[in-house]
């Protein structure tokens, strides 16, 4: 699997030179490639290849595409180990999402060849790049498309440069929330006009629709067939499954809430209630970490499902489950799919920006005068070797939130008339 840092350095360094040849191509191919007016969209592709849990958070703009574009054929490009979250959304037809392998750099090459060509077959008019300044993505509109091409532009930040691809260069503002600055591309890609869309308008996010997700009962019972085969009843009506996510894969230290404050929370949740399980996921990789707090906990209601579930049966955890505590991450994102209450914690990040759809999250954020300190302008790489912004949210603090919001799930049961 091509690492995140690989990743970035072919970016950077392959990315910047071919951004700024193609832009000369442009310019010397001016007269012939020039249109004097730009399509109007019906064959679109949104690019979207990196973070599955901003996917979510585009959810809104690309439900705009639809809500325009009431015809139009939409395409999607994601990478490989991605794909499953554009899947569940059902952003597109399945047979319209392609994808770009990772597993090595080789794989990369050829599956980003074999998509250049499966693309431009496809006459796409439109697309809609809603990765923040990726070099590679820009590029990859620019050779699929000669009509429309919406994305973020750099216009005078340095390091950002991604040329002069666009026909759309739209500003990005790291000070409002993700999903506005998707939402704006959509905008601006409707307006009148063309040249440097800026979309100079109000967008209310509160308006925003969010998604849903209806788990396959097959799913659900393969979880709970899980949970048994771990230890848990899944008979007990009155049992709330909590669940913990550590998110310890492939993530920098500041980035993650301390292990040892998993172990606290989840003993203490436990010795509390005598109606919890707690739960801990993750993927394959972070099994180890997932194993050591369970290992720690020592509690027989405290079980490990990391690497044990697919992503469908992952949604469907969480679809019987009453709450989750996890770092900032995709999961906190997939969680709204099946309004799962969810504590989530923020530290180089701030909810301003990453903040869950919906209303069933609750952030936790120290709000250090240092933080937010990963952004597209630093290709969100933190300063810190050390998560003191995250430290500083205390196990109290998570607890407290943990048991109110399993308080209200229970009185909410009472009041509905289901007993426990």
């Amino acid at each position: 699997m091509i690492g995140g840092n690989t990743l970035k350095f072919m970016d950077r360094f392959i990315g910047v030179p071919l951004c700024l040849l193609l832009t000369l191509g442009r310019y010397i191919a001016c007269p012939f490639w020039r249109r004097s007016v730009l399509p109007v969209p019906k064959r679109i592709l949104i690019i979207k290849l990196l973070e599955m849990g901003s996917t979510v958070l585009a959810y809104p703009a690309i439900e705009e595409v639809r809500k325009q574009v009431a015809r139009a054929e939409v395409f999607f490009l994601v990478f490989q180990n991605n794909r499953d979250i554009v899947d569940a959304l059902k952003l597109t037809r399945s047979d319209n999402i392609v994808t770009i392998g990772t597993n090595s750099v080789a794989n990369f090459l050829f599956s980003s060849l074999s998509a250049l060509r499966r693309l431009r077959r496809e006459n796409i008019d439109t697309t809609i790049d809603m990765d923040f300044f990726c070099r590679f993505s820009a590029i990859f509109a620019f050779l699929v498309c000669r009509g429309n091409r919406v994305g973020f532009h750099r216009f005078t930040s340095e390091g950002l440069n991604r040329g002069k691809l666009l026909t759309h260069e739209i500003i990005y503002s790291a000070h409002v929330h993700a999903s506005l600055g998707f939402m704006v591309l959509v905008k601006a890609l409707f307006e009148k006009g063309t040249g440097n869309i800026r979309c100079r308008t109000l967008i209310d996010g509160r308006e925003f629709p969010v998604p849903s997700y209806l788990p396959d009962p097959a799913d659900v019972a393969n979880v709970r067939s899980k949970l048994k085969d771990a230890g848990v009843d899944v008979q007990r009506k009155d049992m709330h499954i909590v669940l913990i996510n550590p998110t310890s894969y492939n993530r920098r230290a500041m980035c993650k809430w301390p292990p040892v404050r998993f172990v606290s929370l989840s003993s203490r949740l436990l010795s509390i209630r005598d109606d919890v399980c707690v739960v801990i996921t993750g993927t394959e990789s972070e099994r180890r970490d997932a194993e050591m707090i369970v290992d720690e906990v020592r509690y027989p209601y405290c079980v490990n499902l990391a690497g044990k579930t697919t992503f469908s049966e992952l949604l469907a955890l969480y679809s019987i489950s009453s709450l989750m505590v996890t770092n900032d991450s995709g999961p906190a994102h997939f969680a709204v799919l099946t309004r799962l209450p969810t504590v989530v914690m923020f530290g180089p990040e701030t909810p301003e920006r990453y903040a869950p759809l919906g209303k069933e999250t609750i952030s936790l954020y120290a709000g250090f005068a240092c933080s937010p300190c990963v952004s597209v302008n630093n290709a969100n790489t933190p300063p810190c070797g050390r998560s003191y912004c995250l430290e500083a949210i205390s196990v109290d603090e998570v607890l407290q939130c943990a048991v109110k919001i399993l308080d209200d799930t229970v009185a909410k049961k009472r009041g509905h008339g289901v007993a426990d």
